[in-house]
């Protein structure tokens, strides 16, 4: 259980490299968006004063806002998060036994995909609100898709209250402006590669770590979150039945012996399938107690080939996808 230890800051890090490629989603519906003309800009930028903010760095934001780029016209951050599920009545632990080995033979095959929704506490560098996730596993390839807010991550990248912090929704409208809503890592024992989905285009990463598996591959789904998903054969486990807004939840507690991890793992009673994992551990940046919840949507036997596929989409290098944008994206943030 090592490796979950590090599963928020795991998360944070492909999110924040996402920050630097792809965009993000508000949810279910789209966000309210206004154009965004030069005397709105001039203004927001005025807010800044020329010596808090990159002369340079004033010039692309002003390019890159007279392209018509759009941002949320609420200034408010979403900070959604699961809701915490209440307390359960103890059971035997043989009870869940079943359910976990079920959970643990899917993610054992080596095919299969998880549709799920993360969320965790508001911190420092991590997305605020429900980032819509897909996990697909096919034997040496894997695929990590995120759909996120461009707007929120920026923010959670600033302080609150920062001059940064509101300039940040006009940063993550021009990101999703230029790389659209959904991002897919894919990992191949021949290397790794970016898609920015509604771009139609993708950037791909020289594998440096060798090897015949995708799963050395630090930005594939095993690489970047180990077996956090899977419920671990050691540890203690604490049982109990969970109801919850009128339905029935078989949980499995697990704690870890050295790592100060715990996992609780959701089951839907009449199924058996596997509805919301929680991992609670200490953030080793504060020192904090912290949940990341994953509500769990899918997990199949069945993995779509599309997920694996660059057909349709066009191939540019990391030069060319700098260049995205008038003046270049990359000169957006120096």
């Amino acid at each position: 259980m090592k490796k979950i230890i590090c599963i928020l800051l795991g998360l944070a890090f492909v999110l924040s490299l996402a920050a630097c490629t792809a965009e993000v989603d508000l949810g279910q519906t789209e966000p309210t968006t206004k154009n965004v003309d030069q005397d709105d800009l001039n203004a927001a930028l005025g807010q800044l004063g020329a010596d808090s903010l990159d002369l340079a760095l004033q010039e692309a934001m002003r390019k890159a806002m007279a392209q018509g780029v759009t941002f949320p016209a609420e200034d408010t951050p979403v900070e959604t998060m699961a809701p915490p599920m209440p307390t359960g009545v103890p059971i035997r632990p043989e009870d869940v036994y079943p359910l976990m080995d079920k959970a643990r033979a899917i993610l054992d095959s080596k095919t299969y995909t998880v549709k799920a929704r993360g969320s965790a506490p508001p911190t420092q560098g991590m997305p605020l609100g429900t980032t819509p996730i897909t996990f697909a596993v096919d034997k040496n390839q894997s695929a990590f898709e995120a759909e996120m807010n461009w707007t929120n991550m920026m923010r959670a990248m600033s302080e609150p209250g920062s001059q940064e912090y509101n300039m940040a929704f006009i940063n993550g409208a021009t990101m999703t402006t230029f790389f659209g809503k959904k991002i897919r890592f894919i990992t191949k024992p021949e290397g790794s590669m970016i898609l920015f989905v509604e771009k139609n285009s993708y950037a791909s990463i020289p594998n440096d770590e060798g090897g015949d598996s995708a799963a050395a591959n630090p930005l594939s789904v095993e690489g970047m979150f180990g077996d956090a998903l899977k419920p671990s054969t050691s540890g203690n486990v604490k049982a109990s039945k969970v109801t919850d807004g009128g339905k029935e939840y078989l949980c499995a507690e697990i704690a870890g012996d050295t790592d100060g991890v715990t996992l609780l793992y959701y089951f839907n009673a009449p199924d058996g399938s596997l509805r919301r994992i929680e991992i609670k551990a200490k953030n080793p940046e504060n020192g904090n107690m912290e949940t990341m919840v994953l509500e769990i949507d899918l997990l199949s036997e069945t993995v779509d080939p599309a997920m694996f596929s660059t057909a349709g989409f066009k191939a540019m290098s990391f030069d060319e996808m700098a260049q995205m944008g008038e003046g270049g994206f990359a000169g957006l943030f120096g």
